[in-house]
């Protein structure tokens, strides 16, 4: 089997009908479906069981997550490649799956592109396409990568760790960071369009001060303190270096603060 579709829901009945028919969709059929539920009281299970003759596996349970319902989805899988696509995300066309596997697949973790759906406003992602992978510690770091762009082989998972459950939001940059920024797999990107990422989800709607608190605690972990505080303090000058170049960009400013020195100049040679 060439992938494990694998798609976790909470209390998202819309959501969830939409992704299991973008799913049912697919004109590629070398797949297995697999519906992780955390116990949904708003008529999920209804959904799910209204559809189950197609999915392959699924389960209504508490969970302790989202990853913690992700690794439950991924012990389950039998495919070559696990894909997660959550409730409420869809496939960009019913040829998907056949445009991603009619490519000569070889590497551990493939990607294409993503659209983003904003508040129902779609904008296309193919920031991966001229990505360079070979130096992608720090890219990692700075920014992310959006899972519902990667097929990642199920091997990986039994390599580098399956999800890190202690953490909130960010333990599939983990796995990213691990796998790809420190241990240098191979990542091949297809020029397709994959999935519309509903940006409704815990990641998008959090806050960058909780993303960023647990990504310096991932890499204080991983990596040795000398490679985290360079590649921190690399990322901090990033986003500050605005201030220096707004400065720099307009002339006026630039005057004032001359001026400002001037006159401070003066005074303390007045007093003097």
């Amino acid at each position: 089997m060439k992938v494990s579709i694998i798609t976790i829901n909470w209390n998202n009945k819309v959501g969830l009908e939409q992704t299991i028919k973008s799913v049912f969709s697919q004109s590629f059929t070398d797949y297995e479906f697999i519906v992780i539920d955390g116990n949904s009281t708003d008529g999920s299970v209804e959904v799910i069981e209204q559809h189950k003759d197609n999915i392959h596996y699924w389960v209504s349970e508490p969970d302790s997550g989202i990853y913690n319902a992700m690794n439950k989805g991924i012990y389950t899988a039998q495919g070559e490649y696990c894909y997660f696509l959550n409730s409420g995300d869809v496939f960009v066309s019913d040829d998907v799956l056949k445009d991603v596997f009619r490519h000569d697949l070889e590497d551990n973790f493939v990607c294409g592109n993503i659209i983003w759906d904003e508040k129902g406003k779609l904008r296309k992602d193919d920031s991966y396409k001229h990505r360079d992978w070979l130096f992608s510690l720090y890219d990692i770091y700075s920014g992310f990568l959006c899972h519902q762009a990667f097929f990642v082989k199920r091997e990986m998972f039994e390599e580098y760790g399956y999800y890190d459950e202690t953490l909130r939001i960010m333990s599939d940059w983990k796995h990213f960071l691990i796998a790809i920024g420190i241990n240098h797999e191979k990542v091949q990107y297809v020029d397709v369009d994959i999935a519309i990422y509903n940006t409704d989800g815990l990641s998008s709607t959090i806050g960058g001060k909780a993303i960023l608190k647990e990504k310096q605690k991932v890499a204080r972990e991983e990596l040795s303190d000398q490679v985290y505080q360079e590649i921190d303090r690399l990322y901090y000058l990033s986003r500050n270096g605005f201030v220096v170049d707004f400065v720099h960009s307009k002339k006026w400013i630039h005057f004032l603060f001359k001026v400002f020195l001037k006159i401070c100049t003066t005074l303390k040679l007045t007093k003097l």
